[in-house]
């Protein structure tokens, strides 16, 4: 069973049958966005994944579908 650290909720997770890594942020449920200023100086700034939502997981019918914005 393969498992990866899932930087926005700080734990490991693991699949399930059904289950895949997101391909936008390989599990990690932040992406970097580099954001250029001026010429010289430059910030990377990570932002929560809009695939996967940050669970860093998603199951095929998510995949078909896309996943739900759900607030608890």
């Amino acid at each position: 069973m393969e498992e990866r650290y899932n930087i926005y909720h700080n734990r490991l997770i693991s699949l399930k049958e059904g289950e895949h890594f997101c391909p936008k942020c390989d599990g990690k449920g932040k992406v970097k966005d580099f954001n250029k200023y001026r010429i010289y100086k430059c910030i990377f700034i990570s932002l929560v994944c809009n695939k996967c939502l940050g669970d860093g997981k998603i199951d095929w019918i998510e995949t078909a579908t896309g996943k739900s914005n759900r607030t608890l």
